[in-house]
């Protein structure tokens, strides 16, 4: 058993991680901006958010692992696309990763649904 000056220890140096965390995520970011193809800085983002990636990619793809890794992708190529609109002084980075990986885990959601209904379309007119 912990005691509470352990407990306290614990939680200091988790709540240090999470802010260097935070920092290195938020510099990723900012280095996608000037190079949206900077592999190092996607990982860092990937590492840092992955569990929002993962968690948005659920919500819209449901559990098939498949769909998911490949939303995922496309998730980060997207936050790689548009770190340049990313403003580090009117939102912070978790919440702009997360509304960029809703907006293209919507968009993809939408073409898959469309292709499938033109799929069913085509299929009746045969």
């Amino acid at each position: 058993m912990k005691t509470p000056a352990q407990n306290s220890t614990y939680r200091r140096n988790d709540r240090v991680h999470q802010i260097e965390r935070s920092r290195a995520a938020r510099e990723a970011l900012l280095r996608l901006a000037a190079n949206s193809q900077d592999a190092c800085a996607l990982v860092t983002v990937y590492d840092s958010y992955g569990t929002d990636l993962k968690a948005s990619a659920v919500r819209w793809f449901g559990r098939d692992a498949e769909l998911r890794d490949k939303a995922i992708n496309s998730i980060l190529a997207a936050i790689g696309r548009q770190a340049g609109s990313y403003d580090p002084q009117s939102m912070n980075g978790s919440e702009w990763v997360s509304r960029v990986a809703d907006a293209e885990a919507r968009r993809l959601r939408e073409a898959l649904e469309t292709a499938g209904s033109k799929d069913r379309l085509g299929a009746r007119a045969k």
